[in-house]
């Protein structure tokens, strides 16, 4: 679903961490399911994907990641999702708004996002924040202890292919020199924000990039 530009280059140039062996895809692999099981665990993606940047040595104790926000972007909310914002039927979706953003850190984009939201459900200050300030979605409405239902998850690239299981030799087990080239994108939640009083104010659709995985892996014999 989102439809950004490609990011600008880093400073330097990311060095080839993975390779292309069957332990690293297999490593690549339950690491990319641990990151995404504790997004799905978690109200807040920017604090949780933040954690997990600190674990790994890719965000400072103290630093925070940026949103990036692209002024001035429109896009209609898809009509499968529309109805989960329960909107009057004679608003017909017509008082949303929209936003788009990266989270960002250190010449690193870790996650694209697009956020429909409902400004008469937020304070006035909660609006002007999105439509003004770059700060993150999440931070913004935190005052409202908002609870996050998955309405859809989507595997975008998997280090192993599917059935490896059932080979008779493990994928690339003989092969591992080459570094491991990674897709743009990993995977893309997609979920419904609501309040604590369970209104939903907010529709957002996650795509999480392999940035978040780049740290040097243990070595393997």
């Amino acid at each position: 679903m989102p439809n950004f530009a490609p990011p600008q280059p880093a400073t330097e140039p990311a060095r080839p961490l993975w390779r292309n062996s069957f332990m690293h895809r297999l490593m690549l692999a339950t690491l990319i399911s641990q990151m995404e099981n504790r997004l799905l665990a978690e109200n807040s993606a920017t604090q949780t994907l933040e954690h997990w940047l600190r674990e790994h040595a890719l965000l400072g104790a103290h630093e925070t990641l940026r949103a990036e926000r692209e002024a001035g972007a429109h896009s209609p909310c898809p009509p499968d999702l529309l109805a989960a914002l329960d909107l009057p039927t004679t608003q017909g979706g017509q008082s949303l708004r929209y936003r788009k953003i990266r989270l960002a850190g250190h010449n690193r984009i870790y996650s694209e996002a697009e956020n429909w939201f409902v400004p008469e459900r937020l304070t006035k200050a909660m609006t002007e924040a999105l439509e003004q300030t770059d700060t993150p979605f999440g931070r913004v409405v935190s005052p409202l202890r908002f609870t996050r239902q998955l309405i859809r998850r989507e595997t975008l690239w998997s280090p192993l292919p599917d059935l490896w299981e059932m080979q008779p030799h493990p994928p690339n087990s003989t092969t591992g020199a080459d570094p491991l080239a990674l897709p743009p994108h990993l995977f893309r939640h997609i979920a419904l924000l609501r309040t604590h009083a369970g209104t939903p104010f907010s529709l957002v659709v996650e795509t999480y990039t392999p940035q978040a995985f780049a740290f040097t892996p243990p070595p393997v014999r």
